[in-house]
């Protein structure tokens, strides 16, 4: 039987091999111990079957050879029984503990037979069986090796046994338990000790501060494979859960490298999203150290999650509904993801070697006007501008007739704009048209260079890991290293991450027990992502002329080297220790105590040559900020067995968490060379800006702190696993709120029915297990600026002579928690032999006493507004979860999933009842705010006309009177009737939430081969396509054409049905006429893309036979190879979920093909 367990591998340059070869040299001389392997997972049920006839199916599941002798072949015995989630072994184990028959394991042999109770013999062999606990094992088997007798331990594990031979070898078993054979002296008492077996009826799952059984599960938690999570090489865990759970939005704002672009949601918007307030972000908790999780400019744009391997996960659970997460207290309101990180097992050390390189490019680039039709396109642009402009002398309107009525920007005032008016000639020479919009006949400029394939490249990621784990009974240890190394599709971005991980759990004593968890990783990361933008562009494909030669020519070598020139750099190292131990007081007593640090050290720097500069001064930009989490924790729990069958769990504990946050950075400007590209000798402490004279360098300092203290406690309840109750309730103080709200209390409480436990439902033979839940909890989410409440200072003016302060926002004592109550019905069903299986969830959530802005009367001390809790959002939703294995034998197993989640967001509460300026009250929290597109002007009448403020009648104007709206230009709804289209007239034209999103999959085994698919969806959502009826520089301005365009596209006096306005309103201030921010622009889209598929072969055993490698699987991956979608624009996916807006400066999702091999030794 192997472990289902993707091997990892390390790169032979990777730092750390050295060590990790070393650490392998010490532990190698283990003595290995006898332990029994984990297969693959099933489940099935029986139904009045004989042992023999369902040992014979079970054989079918697994590597195991099965053999039981003629007493079990003749028994009589019928028996109904399920099987959820068990390998081969441990059906076995399950099976036979409703049996007279007992069995033992030699190598790929389990033996099952009728034990015969040992009567006879001249000595006495005694002992006690017990777990790693010390708690006595009831009913252990304890046999004679190699004969068929034996004896049953009692309640507590002891047993005594007449043996013919002073010294021998004996074996201990027990359902739960690996096996032992160990070799005995009757004169001497045996104390064993069992460790527990992988196996478990029904899934473990890990839940805030312990481990509960799915089936004993009240609150709404889901799970993602860790084999899944290991099929394609990842810089950050965020992209492997897209698509695979309900309820779980995972947004990508950027395909940039170190996965720093994506975003998760849980259950819908809690949060206005502020970054320092609450940015909506879920906790995560890596092996109980809860860590940052958003990338920003405190880590440098990295991602923090970046610096865990995902190749030493073992689990990933997700607490999604109040009473699941409320533990967590205030850091639970957006949810809580809860990750696990593989352990060693007792055996002899195993090595695992994982491998892989992938490729990577660019699927499609926009649309573009390429060559002389950008030409021809900037000429039009060129002939029909006009500017219009209000001459306040005469308190009259011009609009212009010729080029001496234009209104220009040059002392003359003559049209300078105007280019083609005067055959593209100006006083002033820059305001010249540029020549390649003039000389058609030049060959210098007459080409079609697409600048995208200059800018984009064809990337390669290299993965490698090497594990070591294994270990005895009272030492076990998992060892991984690994390096993950990233070329970016966009030239100049480029990760690469280092990381070292090393587990140890020890066994001192039958009572104590102790652990180390050391996770070490260094990341750096060049230009890469901003907030999902595509930075480090000095040159811009969206900017640069398609006339401009391409290979081998002076622009491509003057775009590149603006390009490649700005040395742009972020490194990041993360220390994450944690060491804890478990003392056991009394039997089922249990404390544990854990100590943890996060520390995050973070260096961001840039150099910009003085030929790439304005003013041409070259210029530095760095910064040192280092994050530091603190954290204890101290558990108490009972477990307190209950006649007939109830089972009660009582658990209560302390948390105490320090952060502080330290930054330290500073600019300079006019270097001596661009070769010195540290501020220091030789630079300047002064610079003239226009006979100004200002500071070349500055420097800057900031420290922030805070501390958290927390009480919790839980009590859940189980009779016989049919009825569950769950309550538990949590207190935290926060040093960032008024000592008189410092406070924050957080209840819930869970009840679960399992009704196909009745005996009035065990005649529905199709039902093997059906749960109801319900539950209700209060989470809470602080801010995460410790000083907010404090009030905030900014420097002022020179006053004096001095600099001074001024308060920013004015401090608030009453500031204190969001709150969060939800309320969850869930239904958990599986049925037809475990085959189908479903999940269904609907939840409310309500999130008040949310922070806001509100503005105070007039100006006190110097402050216009205060943070307050002052609004509330609500989210209502539906998820929906299904598997169904189509095929399962030997050899064939078809599996397919399916999930589907629908959220409805609205802000409920603001401050006075006023709408915000971007969110409006009984409305989605996030939607698309434009401008109402009222069609293009046909007639003179049918431009609206207001008075001014000496009465006379004006037209419809955009920002100023300079810019009126004439026939031929887009109409725009003046919302609030002032007679100016300005931001005030932005109105809410849509949410951006989906109708619904989620994930269809397939796993399907043949004969060694596997295939997997994975496909996430989105249905009904409102987007903005910016790009699709503008141009980026389509100005006056003479720019790149970034669409398809062609003459009659735009509106003339003979054109009067056009697409566009009229080519005189190409101007930045005409809002809405080519900037594309107008709700004509939104559509309403739907995707289909298969996010992941893979080919894998697990090599035959035969095969491998004569080697040293024990397990060795080769597979070939694909990342984002198909897209269905009605989307106008080159990506429906990398959209900006806030805002809905696609403004095209998102870096691409990249197309990616994978080879990797897993060897197992």
């Amino acid at each position: 039987m192997k472990y289902h367990q993707h091997m990892s591998g390390i790169r032979k340059k990777l730092p750390s091999l050295l060590f990790l070869a070393t650490f392998f040299l010490m532990i190698s001389w283990t003595s290995p111990a006898f332990s029994q392997v984990v297969g693959k997972k099933f489940s099935i049920s029986f139904k009045d079957k004989g042992v023999a006839e369902i040992l014979d199916f079970i054989a079918t599941k697994g590597d195991y050879k099965i053999n039981y002798t003629d007493d079990v072949r003749n028994d009589s015995l019928l028996l109904t029984i399920s099987f959820d989630e068990v390998d081969e072994l441990g059906a076995v184990q399950s099976l036979l503990s409703h049996t007279p028959f007992t069995y033992n394991v030699s190598e790929k042999d389990i033996n099952v037979f009728k034990m015969k109770n040992a009567t006879q013999g001249q000595f006495t062999l005694s002992g006690t069986v017990k777990d790693k606990d010390g708690a006595g094992i009831p009913f252990a088997t304890v046999q004679i090796k190699g004969t068929s007798q034996g004896v049953i331990a009692d309640i507590d594990g002891n047993f005594s046994m007449p043996v013919e031979k002073e010294e021998g070898m004996i074996s201990f078993s027990s359902v739960g338990y690996e096996s032992k054979n160990l070799k005995y002296h009757a004169g001497k008492p045996m104390n064993v000790v069992l460790p527990s077996s992988a196996y478990t009826m029904g899934e473990v799952t890990v839940v805030a501060y312990g481990k509960r059984n799915t089936r004993e599960q009240v609150g709404a938690i889901t799970s993602v494979k860790v084999e899944d999570l290991q099929k394609a090489p990842t810089a950050s865990l965020e992209n492997l859960l897209q698509g695979r759970m309900a309820g779980v939005d995972v947004t990508n704002l950027s395909g940039s490298p170190g996965g720093g672009g994506s975003r998760i949601t849980i259950r819908g918007f809690s949060s206005l999203n502020q970054q320092g307030v609450n940015d909506g972000s879920p906790l995560f908790v890596i092996d109980g150290v809860p860590v940052n999780s958003t990338g920003n400019a405190n880590t440098g744009g990295i991602n923090p999650l970046s610096a865990l391997d995902p190749s030493s996960i073992e689990s990933v659970q997700v607490l999604k509904d109040a009473a699941s997460a409320s533990l967590y207290g205030s850091r639970a309101g957006n949810g809580v993801i809860l990750i696990t990180t593989k352990k060693g097992k007792s055996g002899r050390t195993e090595v695992s070697v994982n491998v892989s390189q992938s490729l990577s490019w660019l699927p499609r680039t926009p649309l573009q006007t390429l060559g002389k039709g950008e030409r021809d396109i900037a000429l039009m642009l060129a002939k029909n501008q006009r500017t219009s402009h209000y001459d306040y002398t005469t308190d009259r309107l011009i609009n212009p007739g010729s080029y001496k009525d234009s209104y220009g920007w040059d002392a003359e005032y003559d049209g300078s704009y105007d280019y083609l008016w005067r055959n593209g000639q100006v006083l002033n020479s820059d305001r010249s048209l540029p020549a390649i919009a003039q000389d058609s006949l030049n060959t210098f400029y007459n080409n079609r260079t697409n600048w995208w394939k200059y800018a984009f490249r064809l990337g390669r990621v290299t993965k490698a890991d090497l594990q070591l784990a294994g270990g005895t009974d009272n030492l076990r240890y998992m060892v991984n290293g690994g390096v993950y190394d990233e070329t970016g599709i966009m030239i100049s971005s480029n990760f690469r991450r280092y990381s070292l991980l090393s587990n140890l759990d020890f066994n001192l004593s039958t009572k104590l027990s102790a652990f180390t968890r050391i996770n070490l990783s260094y990341a750096t990361q060049q230009a890469g992502s901003d907030a999902g933008r595509a930075q480090g562009l000095t040159f811009d494909p969206k900017r640069t002329s398609t006339l401009l030669p391409g290979k081998g020519s002076t622009a491509e070598r003057v775009a590149l080297r603006q390009l490649r020139d700005i040395d742009k750099l972020n490194s990041n190292y993360n220390i994450r220790l944690s060491l804890g131990f478990n003392y056991n007081i009394l039997k089922n007593l249990k404390f544990s105590s854990t100590y943890s640090l996060d520390h995050y050290f973070t260096r961001v720097y840039s150099f910009t040559p003085d030929y790439l500069t304005y003013d041409l001064k070259s210029a530095i930009q760095a910064a040192n900020i280092a994050m530091t989490n603190i954290q204890t924790e101290n558990i108490l729990t009972y477990n307190l067995l209950l006649p007939h069958d109830q089972k009660l769990e009582l658990m209560a504990g302390m948390t105490y968490n320090y952060e502080l946050l330290q930054n330290l950075n500073g600019t300079a400007k006019g270097g001596p060379t661009n070769s010195i590209k540290y501020a220091g000798e030789g630079w300047p402490s002064l610079f003239n800006d226009n006979g100004t004279i200002r500071a070349a360098q500055s420097f800057r300092t900031d420290k922030q702190e805070q501390a958290m203290m927390s009480f919790l406690g839980r009590a859940a309840y189980s009779y016989k696993k049919r009825y569950m109750a769950e309550l538990s309730i949590r207190s935290d103080g926060s040093s960032v709120f008024g000592k008189d709200v410092r406070w924050g209390t957080f209840p819930s409480v869970g009840l679960g029915w399992a009704f196909s436990e009745e005996h009035f439902m065990k005649k529905l033979w199709w039902l093997n297990f059906g749960k109801i839940r319900a539950s209700w909890g209060k989470s809470g989410q602080k801010f995460q600026e410790p000083y907010l409440a404090l009030g905030i200072m900014s420097e002022s003016n020179v006053f004096n002579g001095s600099l001074g302060l001024i308060p920013q926002d004015m401090a608030n004592p009453k500031l204190t928690w969001e709150e969060s109550d939800q309320y969850d019905l869930g239904l958990d069903l599986q049925m037809l032999d475990y085959r189908l299986k479903l999940k269904l969830d609907y939840y409310y959530k309500y999130s008040s006493k949310l922070l806001m802005q509100s503005y105070l009367p007039g100006n006190v001390f110097l402050a216009s507004r205060m943070w307050d809790n002052a609004s509330a959002i609500s989210n209502e939703g539906i998820e929906f979860e299904a598997s169904y294995d189509v095929i399962r034998n030997k050899k064939w197993n078809w599996t397919v999933g399916f999930n589907l989640s629908h959220n409805r967001n609205m802000l409920r509460k603001t401050y006075n009842g006023e709408d915000l300026n971007d969110k409006v009250l009984g409305r989605p929290v996030y939607g698309i705010y434009t401008y109402k597109d009222e069609g293009i002007v046909q007639r003179e009448e049918d431009i609206p006309m207001y008075r001014n403020a000496t009465g006379k009648l004006m037209p419809l104007y955009f920002q100023s009177a300079n810019n009126p709206l004439r026939v031929g230009g887009r109409k725009i709804k003046d919302q609030n009737y002032d007679g100016v289209i300005d931001d005030k007239d932005l109105y809410y034209a849509g949410s951006t939430l989906p109708a619904a999103y989620g994930g269809i999959n397939s796993h399907l085994e043949w004969n060694g081969f596997s295939l997997d698919l994975l496909f996430s969806y989105t249905l009904g959502r409102k987007v903005m396509n910016m790009v699709k009826n503008s141009a980026f520089s389509f100005t006056k301005e003479f720019g790149v054409v970034m669409n398809k365009f062609n003459i009659h596209d735009f509106w003339t006096t003979n054109n009067r049905n056009a697409k566009y306005p009229s080519l005189e309103f190409a101007d930045k201030d005409y809002i809405g006429q080519f900037d594309g921010n107008v709700d004509s622009n939104i559509e309403t889209i739907s995707f289909l893309r298969l996010k992941q598929l893979v080919l894998g072969y697990k090599f035959p055993q035969n095969w491998l036979k004569k080697t040293f490698i024990k397990e060795a699987n080769l597979y070939l991956s694909g990342e984002n190879l198909f897209l269905l979608t009605n989307y106008s624009g080159v990506d429906p996916e990398v959209i900006d979920p806030y805002t809905g807006k696609d403004d095209g400066r998102e870096y691409p999702l990249n197309r990616k093909v994978t080879l990797g091999i897993n060897l197992k030794f």
